[in-house]
């Protein structure tokens, strides 16, 4: 259960994007936000760190309740140690990360992404909690990317272009 939680980088949480959320632009176009900037970058140490087998410097990454839910077994969270220990264990953070969002929510940010893992595609939410430049993964939300055409309510099967905020 532990690795596949580990695995299962994907989330189905619903976060109304404020005005200040920063987008990345599709591959191969134009500069990306600061946001994503830095929390790509953290996203990148922390699979530095699984790949390492450093599990100082992920523990140290990580919020001191930090837990793993994934979607398909929402209510059995992965604690912490479980999740560092299986992290270590596998030293596979997952593969490339894509389509990256950030929604500053002031002590708070939420980084979500598309990431290739062992099974397929994967859609990770991570809250990010913090002030300035310290900043603690707190929760990770993870579920298979799936197919759009999985009927979601509010979401249709077109992937639409959403006008960036600056």
């Amino acid at each position: 259960m532990i690795r596949a939680g580990l695995f299962v980088f994907a989330a189905l949480l619903i976060v109304g994007a404020p005005a200040n959320a920063a987008d990345e632009p599709a591959r191969g176009a134009g500069t990306i936000t600061r946001l994503v900037k830095v929390f790509r970058d953290k996203e990148a140490a922390l699979a530095t760190a699984v790949r390492n087998g450093d599990a100082t410097a992920v523990g140290g990454m990580l919020a001191d309740d930090f837990e793993l839910r994934a979607g398909a077994r929402a209510a059995s969270p992965v604690p912490r140690d479980d999740w560092i220990r299986a992290a270590i264990r596998t030293r596979d953070p997952g593969g490339e990360i894509g389509r990256m969002a950030v929604h500053d929510l002031g002590n708070a940010a939420v980084a979500s992404f598309t990431q290739d893992g062992p099974s397929g595609p994967m859609f990770v939410v991570d809250i990010w909690r913090g002030q300035g430049d310290k900043w603690k993964l707190a929760v990770r939300y993870a579920s298979p990317a799936g197919t759009p055409a999985f009927v979601i309510p509010g979401v249709g099967a077109e992937e639409k272009e959403i006008p960036k905020k600056y």
